[in-house]
């Protein structure tokens, strides 16, 4: 019989070829089988394929999940895990590679640890534990989940060593001069120890009126970091401080914790005005907390209350307003450097109306116009800041309204003119003169 060559074997009804490719010989090779074998043959070779492409599949998304284990979510965040769904375990692992990666940064030399690297767990740890409150457990989640990424230092703000930004403060506010003296002393000494500027807590007492609160606010600016006011006659309660009792149904954390742990800087000022009107309450003393936070030693390792955590507010800054320092218990006062403000004399009164007028009139900012004039100034002068300012913006109004770019005394307030009238005499109808 002749043998059939390939193409016409392949014609054959019921017949086809197969081909693969011989591994030893290297060559491909094609057999003449029965149709069904062929299909057969086929479905086997796609089914191996297909399976080895799933295996391959597999072998790759189980390496990238392995991949992203080992990444700390401090560099590459992860979907949230759900409430209640937090792994201690696995969250301190993240803190602590976060806490490795925060001291090879640039800035780490500028900042300060305020709390343990392992702190924050308090808030998701055993709290179920601890209280069934559900929305305390979410509370303490959200707060969590706000302080990893922040890290466990913050910024120490430092002072603005420009001296004409201290000679601006004496200018504006010449009977705060000791307080200034203080401290430009504390910073003088950080520069010859390259330590961090340390300001002592400090006690304001004077007279109401005489600017004891914008000096504050102003020294704040020049200090260079974050002020926050508690006003104590309004109530203020021991809670304001380190948070109240976590028991409480509305419980929550205090100014201190605020400002140090969820906020920018280690060293914020925190004004504490009108503390001889604090008073004791039902929910506590509102100044018993200051005890411990004006204290050098003890103020590094405090505790909000309210979420148990423990940090290091030593580095506050912290000024104290009052009207009668009788009021305030010796036990704090001992804490305090205190200064008493008095009344500024006639030629103090007329240094800070003309830095009252200059800032007025570049916050004005109106092309062409004049900058008030001494004798303007001078019949403002026993007015309180705040009275000045809107004396002149008043005065300021007054004059575009008639079509001047210069101040007159006519610009000012009747009852400004005779008030000072009366204070000066017949000098100061003449001249406008005060002093």
């Amino acid at each position: 019989m002749r043998p059939n060559n390939k193409d016409e074997a392949a014609g054959l009804p019921g017949y086809g070829g197969y081909s693969f490719h011989d591994e030893d010989t290297y060559k491909s090779i094609t057999l003449i089988l029965p149709s069904a074998v062929v299909q057969s043959l086929k479905d086997e070779a796609l089914a191996a394929t297909l399976a080895q492409e799933a295996k391959e599949s597999a072998e790759q998304q189980a390496s990238k999940r392995a991949e992203d284990d080992r990444l700390s979510t401090a560099l590459k965040p992860r979907p949230s895990l759900g409430s209640g769904d937090l792994d201690p375990d696995r969250e301190a692992a993240d803190l602590q590679q976060a806490a490795l990666v925060s001291t090879e940064t640039p800035c780490a030399e500028e900042s300060i640890a305020v709390y343990g690297v392992l702190e924050p767990l308090i808030l998701i740890k055993d709290l179920k534990a601890r209280t069934p409150d559900r929305e305390i457990h979410k509370r303490n989640e959200a707060l969590y989940r706000r302080i990893k990424p922040k890290g466990h230092r913050r910024a120490l703000a430092q002072p603005q060593v420009d001296p004409l930004r201290f000679d601006h403060l004496r200018r504006a506010f010449p009977h705060f001069s000791p307080v200034l003296d203080l401290v430009q002393d504390q910073h003088a000494f950080a520069e010859l120890t390259g330590k961090p500027v340390q300001i002592p807590p400090i006690l304001l007492g004077g007279d109401p009126g005489i600017g004891k609160t914008r000096f504050s606010v102003e020294l704040a600016k020049v200090l260079g970091t974050v002020i926050r006011r508690l006003p104590f006659d309004n109530g203020q309660s021991g809670a304001s401080l380190l948070g109240s009792d976590k028991n409480w149904a509305n419980t929550t954390y205090g100014v201190v914790f605020e400002l140090v742990v969820l906020g920018e800087f280690a060293n914020p000022v925190i004004l504490l005005d009108e503390v001889d009107k604090a008073s004791k309450r039902r929910e506590g003393d509102a100044l018993a907390a200051l005890h411990t936070l004006l204290e050098p030693v003890t103020s590094q390792s405090v505790r909000d209350i309210s979420v148990d955590f423990e940090f290091n507010a030593s580095h506050v800054v912290w000024i104290a307003t009052a009207n009668d320092l009788t009021r305030v218990p010796q036990s704090l006062r001992s804490r305090f450097h205190e200064f008493w403000i008095e009344q500024p004399t006639g030629a103090q009164a007329l240094l800070m109306a003309e830095v009252v007028a200059q800032e007025v009139h570049q916050e004005m900012s109106l092309p062409g116009f004049e900058p008030p004039a001494r004798q303007v100034v001078h019949y403002i002068a026993y007015l309180s800041a705040r009275e000045q300012v809107q004396v002149l913006k008043r005065a300021y109004a007054a004059a575009r309204v008639n079509g001047r770019n210069h101040l007159g005394l006519a610009d000012l307030p009747e009852q400004v003119r005779q008030e000072a009238s009366e204070l000066a005499g017949d000098q100061a109808s003449s001249t406008g003169l005060l002093h």
